[in-house]
């Protein structure tokens, strides 16, 4: 047994947990991507887990660290994999699962990568005996911008071979449903209606930080991509710049370089979660799509309110008495106004929000261990 593997205590169940790693390689620290973020927060949070196994493979020479303080946590090298999202879906480490079948016995399997579910039933199919449960945090949409030739017919096919299926919204649920529509029979549609299961993502709590800075300063802290809305933000703050507004933007992607940018990023999450605090407002600047931003529940939970959009999951998010803006035309409007003082959002009380948002409260719906 290597260092970071659980201790010899005994154990009366074992879960086979197939990762769903995005943010790792060269200058990325994969105790932070999200799968690994979500996981510790279980762990730490969920009751009635401390006699339970939990087998998580990572990639080699990426040890999610956090993951291994956990007495019943067991990590694994599965192998090399890419860190090109759409192409790693594609890459099932077979040799490294059908090895884990031989080895150990697994009472569930609880796949967050829908995409390798079919295929690891095949390679298991000596052993079929467990049940699979999923969560699934991210899907190849025309919507978010998936590429014309995708794994979203693998991932339905996955999601086809489980007991449940956890999802971040009811919002994503119905966009998800009404494009497998566009290929699948209404029969086909109904078992996902029947298998996919709105279990919101949480935060640890209400703990508002710094002071905030003495001139409108925003905070994007999501990744620069199409559905997050990076470039048409910047592009826009470049505009205000040049008008000759003051301001400050908070980024956690030390990629930008812009005179009116600061990095706030950090490897520990309490200096970053106090770095950015001192925001007056987040940024939310999706359009068509957007996963449960755990980003934006950062901001949150340390007092720090977003410009959110109507029609995608916020409403589920922060609740019907939270002003959403319409589309970017208004979000422009209200920076604008921000930058202009005229508008503030410091009157809002985000404490009953992130507090309905707790893990311990949140995973109350996530009934993982009624299917061992």
């Amino acid at each position: 047994m290597e260092f970071w593997e659980a201790n010899k205590r005994e154990y009366s169940k074992t879960i086979l947990v197939v990762p769903n790693y995005t943010y790792f390689g060269e200058d990325k620290d994969v105790n932070k991507d999200s799968f690994v973020l979500v996981m510790k927060s279980f762990l730490e949070s969920a009751d009635g887990y401390d006699d339970v196994r939990f087998i998580i493979p990572h990639i080699n020479n990426h040890i999610p660290h956090t993951l291994a303080q956990f007495h019943n946590v067991v990590l694994k090298p599965m192998g090399n994999i890419s860190s090109f999202p759409p192409l790693m879906r594609t890459q099932f480490p077979s040799a490294f699962f059908r090895k884990i079948f031989t080895d150990e016995k697994i009472d569930l399997i609880w796949s967050h990568l829908p995409e390798w579910t079919n295929r690891m039933l095949i390679t298991r199919r000596y052993n079929p005996t467990q049940l699979i449960i999923g969560y699934c945090h991210w899907w190849e949409l025309k919507d978010n911008g998936g590429y014309t030739y995708n794994s979203f017919v693998d991932n339905i096919n996955g999601i086809l071979q489980m007991e449940a299926c956890g999802v971040n919204s009811q919002w994503v649920k119905d966009l998800v449903i009404k494009r497998a529509g566009e290929i699948f029979n209404k029969d086909i549609c109904d078992m996902l209606d029947n298998k996919l299961r709105p279990w919101y993502l949480g935060t640890d709590g209400y703990k508002p930080g710094q002071i905030k800075n003495g001139i409108p300063t925003f905070l994007f802290n999501h990744r620069i991509n199409e559905y997050t809305g990076g470039e048409w933000f910047f592009d826009t703050m470049d505009k205000f710049w040049y008008r000759g507004y003051q301001f400050k933007v908070y980024v956690t992607s030390s990629d930008i370089k812009k005179p009116y940018v600061e990095y706030v990023g950090s490897s520990d999450r309490e200096t970053y979660l106090n770095n950015i605090s001192r925001a007056t407002i987040g940024i939310g600047a999706f359009n068509k799509y957007s996963a449960w931003s755990m980003s934006v529940t950062d901001g949150l939970s340390v007092g720090v309110p977003y410009l959110l959009p109507k029609g995608l999951c916020y409403g589920e998010m922060v609740g019907d008495n939270y002003p959403l803006y319409r589309d970017r035309n208004h979000l422009k409007e209200l920076i604008e106004m921000i930058l202009e003082d005229r508008l503030s959002y410091s009157h809002i009380d985000l404490q009953p929000i992130v507090d309905k948002l707790k893990w311990v409260n949140v995973l109350h719906n996530w009934n993982v261990k009624d299917y061992l």
